[in-house]
């Protein structure tokens, strides 16, 4: 069984005080919650430890850290020229891929433009059917409002007939 070795990293003294301050802030709050004695104390020596470590920090230069050795992927970079007529097919290769991968992109951008027009053309159909209903509701309304004013006429006429008395 192969065991990786773990190396592990110089501890930096200002990312130690840092966290150092941090803590004693932390717990002055905790003090501070619990209304415990101690607490201004412990806020002032741990604020003045961060401040101590920021202005610091301030000071501090950084090395520039490269993101991404692209010159493992892509090992033309590494030469100051390329040379494109060479027997290398390192770059006739990649430019077909590309243009391979444009072509792809190319059909798959056509078919989604396909697709949003099709739900376009659905949208202003539903939205036509939508306005048609509409209109269908409104007239059943007005004919149930016509119904019920004459369903109260006869039933009146009714009522008016029975209290009559013939």
């Amino acid at each position: 069984m192969y065991m990786s070795k773990k190396t592990k990293g110089k501890l930096d003294a200002i990312t130690f005080i840092y966290g150092f301050g941090a803590a004693v802030v932390l717990v002055g709050a905790m003090f501070k919650f619990l209304g415990w004695s101690y607490a201004n104390e412990m806020f002032v020596a741990g604020l003045s430890i961060e401040a101590v470590v920021f202005l610091i920090s301030a000071f501090e230069r950084s090395t520039e850290d490269k993101e991404y050795n692209w010159e493992n992927v892509f090992p033309q970079l590494t030469s100051a020229k390329v040379d494109i007529e060479s027997n290398d097919t390192a770059y006739p290769d990649a430019m077909t891929q590309f243009s391979n991968t444009l072509t792809d992109l190319t059909a798959q951008l056509k078919e989604m433009s396909s697709s949003i027009q099709h739900i376009k053309v659905e949208m202003q159909v539903n939205a036509t059917k939508s306005t048609e209903m509409h209109s269908r509701i409104s007239e059943f309304n007005e004919q149930m409002d016509t119904y019920n004013n004459n369903m109260r006429k006869i039933n009146s006429k009714y009522n008016a007939f029975l209290n009559s008395g013939i």
